[in-house]
């Protein structure tokens, strides 16, 4: 694990008195960024999907990854936790280099298809998540809260395969926010949730980074970023056209919500009113 750092400048000062040096000074200590990616190029064949990507995501706060389908949003989080191999730039998780073993322990993920194991219950899935990520002893009373939060407590013993594919989403987001890891990765984030499970999300993904995890979040879903995020970038062909927080953007594109930012910064306002003229011949 990387050790703490004010526990460290502790240890130094400790050290330094008892060798007869001088006292240690104390400079305020910025915690290390759970994430930064630096200038990423992921390359698909001839394409692409994602072309030169720079990104930090800060202890505590929540980022989005904002974007049309085939945007990079999903190729970008899978190169930080390891499962494609970047063409060019860099990946660091709490300063270790992205891809390794001891990288990948430090990241909690929320796949955007929860899929295989499907003969598992709920509760041998939550306990196969704690034994391979090497949970702390308070991972099961976590779980056991968080599927009270989602109304999973009653299906803890139903296999997988028997749940919808929204509860299945959120069995996987249990067993991710559970983990309490420095990053939490979830992709498409209300893919198959229903309006209510949406908010409870919403509300755990606040929770966790109120707790000090850095959040990474790719969604399509513009109202939700806007009510989650503190940061968001906007993708477009692997690329980040935009960056700031919801309040920069606003003010940056003339716009009064998220999808006014949406379409002034993507420049699909012609479409909408190309769309609007055939609409209106119907």
């Amino acid at each position: 694990m990387v050790p703490d750092q004010g526990q460290l400048l502790q240890e130094l000062t400790v050290v330094r008195r008892e060798v007869g040096g001088p006292p240690a000074a104390s400079p305020p200590v910025r915690p290390i960024p759970p994430l930064v990616v630096r200038r990423l190029r992921v390359v698909y064949g001839p394409a692409a999907a994602v072309d030169d990507l720079d990104l930090t995501v800060e202890a505590g706060t929540v980022v989005g990854l904002v974007g049309p389908n085939g945007c990079g949003k999903t190729t970008t989080l899978r190169a930080v936790l390891g499962l494609v191999e970047p063409d060019a730039g860099t990946i660091d998780v709490q300063g270790v280099r992205g891809g390794t073993l001891h990288a990948r322990a430090l990241v909690a993920s929320v796949p955007d298809e929860p899929t295989g194991l499907d003969e598992l219950s709920v509760a041998e899935l939550l306990q196969l998540t704690a034994s391979l990520w090497h949970a702390d002893r308070d991972f099961a009373r976590r779980a056991d809260l968080l599927l009270g939060v989602f109304g999973l407590r009653e299906r803890v013993r139903s296999q997988l395969v028997s749940l919808s594919h929204g509860q299945r989403r959120l069995v996987a987001v249990v067993a991710a926010v559970a983990l309490d890891r420095p990053l939490l990765l979830v992709d498409e984030a209300t893919a198959a949730l229903d309006p209510e499970a949406a908010i409870a999300l919403r509300e755990v993904v606040r929770a966790a980074a109120e707790r000090g995890t850095g959040v990474l979040v790719a969604t399509q879903d513009l109202h939700f970023a806007e009510l989650v995020c503190d940061r968001v970038s906007l993708l477009s062909a692997g690329r980040a056209v935009t960056e700031g927080t919801i309040a920069e953007l606003r003010r940056r594109y003339s716009a009064t919500t998220l999808e006014g930012v949406f379409v002034a910064a993507l420049g699909v306002s012609g479409r909408l009113r190309e769309l609007r003229d055939v609409l209106d011949t119907l």
